[in-house]
């Protein structure tokens, strides 16, 4: 093996390595110390690499091609590995859905009671937000029948605090 198809070999298994480490879960971290201080490789660079040893490695064994060539394959391979990597990200980067709504962003809405409300104990209510109907606890400081429209006042912890509204 030539030292041209070693590093072409090195490149694909560490670009690949790294990348499946890169995707493990996006809360887990592996640190690695050493006594040197190396920049952070970004994931663009991890599939550059790792399409830069296969395209190098291609290059060498379907072809047959010198060093100037295997390495013009490489470059190839990793440009056009990367550019196809990156569409893929930007295109699913653009189908993601918006935050979902948080609860102290439903004051001032209005919904509808599905469990009685008692000062002494929670209750429940209704309404459509996110694109769905939501059934959430509820609490008020007066008693409210089911089935009673009421507005969202506030949040306490994971319940809303809500009103009754006058029918007009």
């Amino acid at each position: 093996m030539s030292g041209l198809e070693l590093i072409f070999t090195g490149s694909a298994l560490l670009g690949t390595a790294l990348l499946l480490l890169s995707s493990v879960g996006s809360g887990m971290r592996v640190r690695v110390h050493l006594p040197l201080r190396l920049p952070h490789p970004h994931v663009r660079f991890l599939r550059f690499l790792a399409m830069f040893g296969i395209g190098g490695l291609f290059g060498a064994a379907a072809f047959g091609f010198g060093p100037l060539g295997q390495s013009l394959v490489a470059l190839g391979f990793g440009a056009f590995g990367a550019a196809v990597a990156f569409g893929l990200f930007a295109a699913l980067r653009r189908a993601e859905g918006r935050e979902p709504t948080a609860l102290r962003e439903l004051v001032g809405r209005r919904a509808r009671v599905v469990v009685s409300i008692d000062p002494a104990s929670r209750g429940a209510v209704t309404l459509s937000y996110d694109g769905a109907v939501q059934t959430l606890p509820a609490v008020a400081a007066t008693r409210i029948p089911r089935g009673q429209e009421v507005e969202i006042s506030g949040v306490r912890g994971l319940a809303l605090t809500v009103r009754g509204v006058q029918p007009p």
